[in-house]
Parts: structure tokens; sequence; C-alpha cells
């Protein structure tokens, strides 16, 4: 094996997160990946954007969120960022094989790495391990759109949609209202019925997003909506929106509440 590239920064400030399940592969096999210069170009793809991996060690069901750093030089080996808990880095490098889930564009991304060894990139412990064979690349919308807890009572702060009775245009007022389901690309919304309701085609800009431990700066555009009346017979509008210019930052927050929300239901089930 050939020496590395310089690595990237380490993702141990992210030790404390947690994984998402993987999915099932069964009846996913038109979904596989595996011409291996398209392989290369999606796990390059990754390097590139940081994406958070969440690494399943198989057997002995420990996880840890990581990244990946980059090739060997011959591009048949892949350098992973280990975890900062020992024992942790110890069962990865005993595991037979390593069971990868993340996300990139919208598109679910999931594949196995195996005979995991520790090299050092620019004095940095890392996991090498052979470049896999297939990669599922999920782009189904039902596998990465998550139906928001009730429990969580995630919030969405607009700018004024309406103004009262003889108040100013130039007046600045928000409104909260709730965010019903929630992916990397978009989420859908409940506001009220009122004048200047926005239809589809919409965007609307100077928004934020209030996430468990997140407050995230978003613009939005109306993809689609419709009325819905609520247990109590009021009457709200449903807005499917999706997000207009997100930096890879604000993506990252989103892709980890869904990642614990998720943990979160399957923990429960």
């Amino acid at each position: 094996m050939n020496a590395p590239y310089p690595a990237s920064n380490s993702m141990s400030e992210q030790a404390n997160e947690q994984p998402v399940a993987p999915l099932q592969e069964d009846n996913l096999e038109q979904y596989l990946l595996r011409g291996s210069r398209q392989i290369r170009k999606l796990l390059q793809d990754l390097i590139d954007a940081r994406a958070l991996i969440s690494v399943h060690l198989i057997p002995g069901g420990l996880s840890f969120l990581s990244t990946l750093v980059t090739f060997s030089e011959d591009e048949d080996w892949i350098f992973l960022d280990s975890s900062p808990n020992e024992t942790i880095h110890r069962r990865a490098l005993e595991a037979e094989r390593m069971l990868c889930v993340t996300q990139l564009n919208k598109i679910r991304i999931q594949f196995r790495l195996s005979n995991g060894t520790e090299v050092p990139v620019d004095g940095h412990p890392t996991i090498a391990a052979p470049i896999p064979d297939e990669i599922l690349r999920l782009q189904r919308r039902d596998a990465f759109r998550l139906q928001v807890p009730l429990s969580h009572e995630l919030r969405c702060i607009l700018p004024a949609l309406q103004q009262k009775k003889g108040e100013s245009e130039a007046k600045h007022r928000t409104i909260e209202v709730p965010v019903i389901d929630i992916s990397a690309g978009g989420l859908s919304l409940e506001i009220p019925l009122g004048k200047h309701t926005p239809t589809v085609g919409d965007q609307i800009n100077g928004c934020h997003l209030k996430l468990p431990n997140d407050l995230i700066g978003i613009n939005l555009e109306v993809r689609n909506h419709g009325r819905r009346i609520q247990a109590d017979g009021r009457e709200v509008l449903r807005l499917g929106c999706s997000f207009v210019g997100l930096p890879t930052q604000a993506e990252n927050q989103i892709q980890r509440y869904i990642y614990q929300a998720e943990r979160e239901i399957n923990a429960r089930v």
C-alpha cells in the first residue's frame, strides 16, 4: 500500500454525535453501484464534502461517526478517520467489516469496508481499508425524509406572511410554525390561513429553523401546498418547501438532527 495524500481535519469533535442505523438491503439490487471508476468518484465526492459517515462494526454492534480522509496513492485503499474512543478504535480494527452509512445531495449512500488497518496520516490515526466493490446509492424520497416526532416540537420562524389591520408593510414581524417533516432537501410546514399566504413557486427568505440544539438561517421555495383541518377544527395550510442555497454546514446540522431522531425512534421500536 502506497503512502496516502495529506489528510483533512479530524472528526474527533463529532465523537459525541449518534450514528444512524443502516438501511436493509433486501430488494435494492438496482441501486447498487459497481463500476470502479464510479465508486472512486463517489468516494471522492464524500471526501470533498466532508460528509458525516455512520460506521457500524460487524459483529459487535458498536458504531461511531467519522469522515473519509483520502485515498492511497494507487487509489486502491480508502482512509477513514478513526474514533477517538480507544475501545471503539481497537474494535474497528478487529471487526470483520464496517458498514458505512451517509448522505450526499439528498442521496442515501451505504457501503462495506473490510480488513481495516491502522495507518497514520499526517500524524493522525486513520483506518485504511480496500476500496469497496459496490456502493448502495439510494435516491428514493422515503429513504431520507423524517416525520418529525411530536415530542420534538420542531419549529420554523418565518418573516411575516401577513400584516394586521393598519400595520405598515415595512414593519418587521415574524411567525413561528411547526415543522411536519424534514430532509436534507427541504421540509413541510403548517401555517395559518391568511390574505398573504404563499403559493407554489414563491420564495420565503430570511427564515430560521429551530433544531433542538441549533438555530439555522434558511431560505425556502414553496413546491406544493394544500389545506388541512386540524383536530380542533382550525384550517391550516400545509406547505412543502425546498431549501434554496443551503450551505454545507447547515445541511450537515440538519443531517445530524435526522440521524439522532432516527436513532431515537428506532430505539423505541
